[in-house]
C-alpha cells in the first residue's frame, strides 16, 4: 500500500479504535483524540483521493452511497461535514467546559454520540470491506460493550441503591 493510503487508512483505524475506547471508558482524552484523529483522516483523504476538490469528492461519495443503497443522494459529503463538526464541537465543549458538558441535557449527548455512533457503523462497518470492516465490527462491539458495562450499576450493588443512583427501577 502506497504510503499516501498509508496514511488515509492508518489515521482512521486508528481514530476508529480511539473512538471504540472512549466510548468503552468515558473518556475526554481519548474522545479527543479520535475526534482529531479522524479530521487528519478526513484531510488527508480529501487530497489523497479527490485532489483536494469538493465536487469531486461529492461525486465520489454519490457514487459509493448509489452503489450500495442504490439512492443517488448527493448530500452525504455534506453529512460528513457535519459529523466532522459535531464530533469536533462536542470534544471542544468537554475540553474548554467539562462542567457545563456534563450538565447538558442526557436527549443531547444522546443524540451527539448516536449520530457519530451512526456514522462510524455506516464507515467502518457498511461502507467498509476486509481488514477495515474487521476492524469496525471489533470497535463497534468494543464500544457497545464498554458503555453497557460503564453504564451497568456494579453486581454487588444492592437493588435498592441500585435503583436510587440509577434514578428508580427500571419501567
Amino acid at each position: 500500500m502506497p504510503a499516501q493510503e498509508l496514511a488515509v487508512f492508518g489515521t482512521i483505524a486508528a481514530g476508529v479504535a480511539a473512538w471504540a475506547v472512549a466510548e468503552a471508558r468515558g473518556s475526554r482524552t481519548w474522545w479527543t483524540l479520535a475526534a482529531l484523529l479522524t479530521l487528519i483522516h478526513s484531510i488527508v483523504a480529501f487530497f489523497v483521493f479527490y485532489d483536494g476538490s469538493h465536487a469531486r469528492a461529492q461525486a465520489e461519495t454519490m457514487k459509493q452511497t448509489a452503489a450500495l443503497t442504490g439512492v443517488n443522494f448527493s448530500g452525504g459529503i455534506y453529512v460528513n461535514y457535519g459529523f466532522l463538526a459535531t464530533w469536533l464541537g462536542d470534544a471542544a465543549w468537554w475540553t474548554v467546559s467539562p462542567i457545563s458538558y456534563h450538565s447538558r441535557p442526557a436527549w443531547l449527548s444522546h443524540l451527539i454520540h448516536g449520530f457519530i455512533f451512526f456514522i462510524i457503523v455506516n464507515g467502518a462497518v457498511i461502507f467498509a470491506d476486509g481488514w477495515a470492516q474487521v476492524l469496525g465490527v471489533t470497535a463497534v462491539g468494543v464500544a457497545i460493550i464498554g458503555m453497557w458495562r460503564r453504564d451497568a450499576p456494579p453486581a454487588r450493588m444492592p437493588r435498592a441503591l441500585s435503583d436510587h443512583v440509577s434514578g428508580g427501577p427500571a419501567k
